[in-house]
């Protein structure tokens, strides 16, 4: 990557590499994937693949990898659709020449910044909540986080490791119930899970006396950090929340 110029919200202007941009994820608290717009664009440019040399956006933040280490990651945040069509593209045609495509890449602390930064750069385009399972998704992890103090960094992406949970595993866990759950006002759905999560510590304080206990270290960490909500990394704890609802 190149780089060309700052803006004044502090994201970066680079060139890069097309093949290089095609090979970046997309940041899955995207919208879902819409075929139709992918078509029209692939017909808007006749071919000439060289017309999606622009306006690409990118964040970057920390998270763990497979050793629990911190690393910096980069995903798409607007483009999509044109970057589903490059992958295609080069995917296909392996030896066909690359050329250079500009994207804006701005760094953000925690997956509640990147729903932030996601809403103002799609401010011109509303967004329909109840069409877009993702999108009722962002809202309640949004809120979730917010509602934890951020410098303990109890949530994070990628490959995390409890006591800390993650947000991957937790948006696939909404994803199964989105329909179920933008029922939910959004403080109701946060107090449900402060006293879930009240309710695993007091059940993990009292296993903290079983000197067989195998995950004691967790547990031991759990109870320091006043957070268990990641006990269970399958969140099946959610499934309460809809049950009281």
């Amino acid at each position: 990557m190149e780089f060309l110029h700052t803006y004044h919200d502090g994201s970066r202007l680079f060139k890069m590499s097309a093949r290089a941009l095609s090979q970046i994820p997309i940041w899955k608290g995207n919208r879902i994937i819409d075929l139709e717009h992918v078509n029209n664009i692939k017909l808007s440019i006749s071919n000439n693949i060289e017309l999606l040399d622009s306006g690409y956006k990118i964040i970057q933040y920390q998270e763990e990898d497979h050793d629990g280490i911190l690393i910096h990651k980069s995903y798409l945040i607007d483009g999509q659709h044109r970057l589903s069509i490059l992958s295609e593209y080069f995917q296909k045609n392996i030896d066909v020449k690359d050329f250079i495509v500009t994207v804006t890449e701005i760094r953000v602390d925690s997956e509640s910044d990147a729903i932030t930064y996601f809403n103002q750069i799609n401010n011109v385009k509303p967004i329909r909540f109840e069409e877009d399972a993702n999108m009722i998704i962002n809202r309640y992890i949004k809120e979730l986080q917010k509602s934890y103090p951020e410098k303990l960094k109890l949530f994070r992406n990628g490959q995390t490791r409890r006591p800390y949970l993650s947000i991957d595993k937790l948006r696939e866990a909404l994803q199964k119930m989105a329909n179920q759950i933008k029922h939910i006002p959004l403080d109701q759905f946060v107090n449900k899970c402060h006293t879930i999560n009240d309710d695993i510590l007091v059940e993990l304080k009292m296993r903290m006396f079983n000197n067989k206990e195998k995950e004691i270290n967790i547990i031991k960490k759990m109870v320091e950090l006043e957070f268990a909500l990641a006990w269970d990394d399958k969140y099946k704890w959610l499934n309460t929340v809809l049950l009281n609802k």
